[in-house]
This record gives C-alpha cells, structure tokens and sequence, in this order.
C-alpha cells in the first residue's frame, strides 16, 4: 500500500502517516511539521483538481479508472477493491471534514454544511450527466458509540451490540483476522453439531 506511485501523498507521506518511518533527533519536530504542512497543501490542491476532473474526463475515462457500475445501479463492475475502498474511504474523509456527524447528531440541521455540500455535489453530478436534481433528501440515523468504552466493555467481560462490533472493525480497534477466526471456528462448531 505505501509503495505506490506518488499522488496526493507521496511514498514518504504513506510510509509515514502509516509508522513505517519515524523521524528521530534533533530536528524530527521540524520535519514532521514540514511534512503535516506539505500533506495539507497537496490535499487543498488534490480537492481543486476535482472541480477540472469533473468536466474533463468523459465517461469512458472514469471507466477506465473505477470500472463501470450494472445498469441497476446496485454492483461494481470491472473495479478493483482496493480502489473501491479508496472510493468509499474518500467520501468518509470528505464527509467528515465538512462536519457531517452534525448532520447525523442534529435532526434539525437544515442548511448546514454537510447538507449543502452533498445537496450541491448531487445536483453538480447530475448536471454532469444532462439531469436537474429537483430536491435531495438525506435521512441519516446514528448513534454515538465511543470506541474507547467499547474496548473497556469488552475487557470487563461485558457484551456489545452487532453495531458496536461492526463499529470496533471498521475503526481498526479489533484485529478483523482474530475475529473472522473466532466465527469460522464458531460455524465449524454448528456445522458439526447439526450432523
């Protein structure tokens, strides 16, 4: 993963973000200011790339680089998972930096950032594609679940919910191959009990 060509962060930045490099001695804090400081202009710069990749790839591009989506609307086709987790990885990133969770805590935030960025993105895309968006409506139900208590729940020997759990994985709290071992073993049980 942190081999790849530069783009938006180059090698360094991956190897770094990511711990395989550490800069130690006299002038690590310099460096590591440096380094936060460049990854911050690139991703500034990376963002208003996207407003020239909008109306310059055609259709056949954006093919060429994520696959094509079934005419249903409901499979990926043709597209590497690793892009695909970019993909999905990328709208949480810009999700999240427009302030969405104050969508997802307040039912009443009409006309709060998040809202009207992902109401204009909408209405941009379809624009794109030759349609008028007349109206977005976006219906989010979420629950604040801390990771840290979570963790404490399952130390002290307490049960968490599927949403919790679900939650631990996708944060990286959970080591997924320990827990992916824990069900094989557990359907390998109720295989062999139902025989």
């Amino acid at each position: 993963m942190t081999g790849r060509k530069n783009a938006m962060l180059t090698t360094e930045d991956r190897r770094w973000l990511t711990g395989e490099k550490e800069y130690d001695g006299q002038h690590a804090k310099q460096q590591r200011y440096q380094r936060r400081r460049d990854i911050r202009e690139r991703v500034s710069n990376s963002m208003l790339d996207f407003s020239i990749l909008l109306e310059a790839l055609d259709d056949h591009e954006c093919r060429e680089i994520f696959g094509d989506i079934s005419d249903d609307g409901r499979q990926w086709r043709n597209a590497d998972e690793e892009l695909q987790a970019g993909v999905r990885d990328g709208l949480a990133f810009l999700f999240r930096t427009v302030g969405i969770a104050a969508l997802m805590r307040d039912n009443e935030s009409t006309g709060t950032v998040p809202e009207r960025m992902v109401t204009t993105a909408l209405k941009r895309a379809g624009h794109r594609d030759g349609l008028l968006v007349e109206s977005v409506s976006l219906d989010i139900e979420a629950t604040h679940v801390g990771i840290p208590e979570l963790l404490d729940e399952l130390e002290s020997g307490g049960e968490i919910s599927p949403g919790g759990l679900y939650l631990l994985m996708e944060s990286g709290g959970l080591d997924t191959s320990v827990v992916q071992d824990c069900l094989r073993e557990q359907l390998r049980e109720m295989h062999s009990e139902g025989d």
